[in-house]
């Protein structure tokens, strides 16, 4: 069962709208402005922030961030009218839509549903996605890589060094200094041509297509992340 939390700023929603979510088997619960917000949003999968007449505009966009920030409920906000500058901000901002009086029961409750079920989705793709990730295992004693648990391939010492470090630190963006210096030792001077290079050449070794880069990502102005299951 989801749950939906009623935030009114001013006013309040419409009872008839809490009603025809309450038919979709949704909880709803109220939350208060003064109300600790973190606590909150972590019980909820979405909130609806009212504003009456659009008179806290600033507040609402405060709220938004604040949710967007602090946990993952989706949010729409509600009033009886909206101005189009107003939607346009709230969207951006990354609202899931806006709702005015205009709006029938059943289409707020067909909205909300289908917004749970769209996030559902994503989240569903997503873990499929990261079942995905390919994987490498390196081999110490042959100074190589075995890609996909098939195909093994041989690497010179600093291919396989550069790959080690990346490998040990999966996930995480390192930094052309950071390489240098587990390769080269901290005294000598980072070069950055130099780690490009070394990259560049491994890439060749291990990536299918080097146009559509898979283990090896680079992370602008700050150097390498290696993408794999280990």
């Amino acid at each position: 069962m989801h749950t939906i939390g009623v935030l009114n700023i001013a006013g309040k929603l419409r009872q008839e709208y809490i009603d025809s979510l309450k038919k979709e088997e949704y909880q709803v619960v109220s939350i208060e402005p003064e109300q600790k917000l973190d606590e909150k949003i972590q019980q909820v999968d979405g909130i609806i922030i009212f504003d009456e007449n659009q008179e806290n505009v600033g507040g609402v966009c405060n709220l938004i961030l604040s949710i967007k920030k602090e946990s993952q409920a989706l949010v729409w906000t509600a009033s009886k009218d909206i101005p189009s500058v107003n939607r346009l901000v709230y969207l951006q901002l990354g609202v899931s839509g806006n709702i005015e009086q205009e709006c029938d029961p059943e289409e707020l409750r067909l909205i909300i549903r289908n917004s749970l079920a769209s996030e559902r989705k994503e989240k569903k793709d997503t873990t499929e996605e990261e079942r995905d990730i390919p994987t490498l295992q390196l081999n110490d004693a042959n100074q190589s890589v075995s890609i996909e648990g098939g195909r093994e391939v041989d690497l010179t010492r600093l291919e396989f060094q550069i790959l080690s470090v990346l490998y040990k630190n999966c996930g995480k963006a390192m930094s052309y200094a950071e390489l240098h210096a587990a390769i080269w030792g901290e005294k000598q001077t980072p070069s950055k041509a130099r780690i490009a290079n070394l990259i560049f050449h491994l890439r060749k070794k291990i990536e299918k297509d080097m146009m559509n880069l898979q283990y090896i990502k680079t992370v602008r102005s700050k150097g390498y992340m290696l993408n794999v299951s280990v």
